[in-house]
């Protein structure tokens, strides 16, 4: 990479973090089609591990929001999901992975934006679970589903559950990933970079969290994420 893609890297990852400990969700929408854009290598790993930096932080200081029973219910699907996010990365090339994050990230903005929650059910946390897996195998983005899912919820209640199940994805997802060779020496370097441009995120954030709920903020965080991804599919088809 050269110096340009590197501040690429640090801006869109800072600020995807920023919005997470924030509102809960952010860091793969935000940063996500920048990163491909940048090198797909990014996704899934460097990505993923990024997330954990954010989601360490929401589950030692909000660990009193976690609902265990919704947890429960998601670890059902995640088997699932890491299992069919395999399969998947295995028939994408480059350009695929590209589009499908990009497609990925604004489905989930059209979505929130319109404010559609689908009904609640014994389903939500399996099919929840499974969904975030696959999205986080194949592309390092478990904030789409999820936030579809639970995005009428309050902050409060985001942060720490979203950051639970990143954390059960990972070791899931690298366990099979190191099982079956997956796993390469660049992806470490490429994870420092991306931990501490969200350390960066981190260290912006409390200021912004207090204004988490306001309207314009979550406004923002879906335009930024929307035009990113729309951005990457569009030069991926012309």
């Amino acid at each position: 990479m050269d110096w340009l893609e590197v501040v690429v890297v640090v801006v869109a990852v800072a600020v995807g973090a920023l919005a997470q400990a924030s509102g809960g969700f952010g860091i793969a929408l935000i940063s996500g089609p920048a990163l491909v854009a940048v090198d797909p290598a990014f996704v899934p790993v460097p990505l993923m591990i990024g997330g954990l930096v954010v989601g360490t932080r929401h589950l030692v200081r909000e660990w009193n929001g976690l609902d265990g029973t919704f947890l429960r219910q998601c670890l059902i699907g995640m088997p699932v999901g890491v299992v069919a996010g395999h399969l998947a990365t295995s028939a994408f090339s480059e350009r695929g992975l590209k589009v499908t994050v990009g497609l990925l990230v604004v489905v989930a903005v059209v979505f929130v934006g319109m404010g559609i929650a689908p009904p609640r059910g014994r389903w939500t946390g399996p099919v929840c679970g499974l969904l975030v897996a696959f999205g986080t195998r194949v592309a390092a983005l478990p904030g789409p589903p999820f936030v579809i899912l639970n995005h009428d919820r309050p902050p409060s209640m985001i942060r720490p559950n979203m950051s639970a199940l990143n954390v059960m994805n990972a070791g899931l997802i690298l366990g099979a990933m190191t099982a079956m060779g997956d796993l390469h020496a660049d992806d470490l370097g490429r994870s420092a970079l991306v931990c501490g441009s969200a350390v960066i995120g981190l260290v912006l954030a409390p200021p912004v969290r207090r204004r988490v709920d306001a309207t314009w903020f979550r406004q923002a965080v879906l335009c930024l994420a929307g035009l990113g991804g729309l951005a990457v599919v569009v030069g991926e088809l012309i």
